[in-house]
């Protein structure tokens, strides 16, 4: 097996961001509000790819109000 081209089963902060196209603060707030699981290794935060791939199918996050 390569694991160059493995995909990891756990993804730090700004790698999903960068995947879903978002500010690693925005991914954090996601963790912090309890819309996305993680864990913590050490130091790092991680996501299970698992949670990701369920995000992505089910969507994340709750949409903000439009501003008047």
């Amino acid at each position: 097996m390569n694991t160059a081209t493995a995909e990891p089963k756990l993804l730090n902060i700004e790698r999903l961001a960068e995947r879903w196209d978002l500010s690693k603060w925005s991914v954090r707030r996601l963790i912090l509000n309890g819309e996305l699981k993680s864990v913590t290794i050490g130091a790092r935060r991680l996501v299970p790819l698992s949670e990701v791939e369920r995000a992505e199918q089910f969507g994340v996050g709750t949409p903000r109000k439009a501003r008047k």
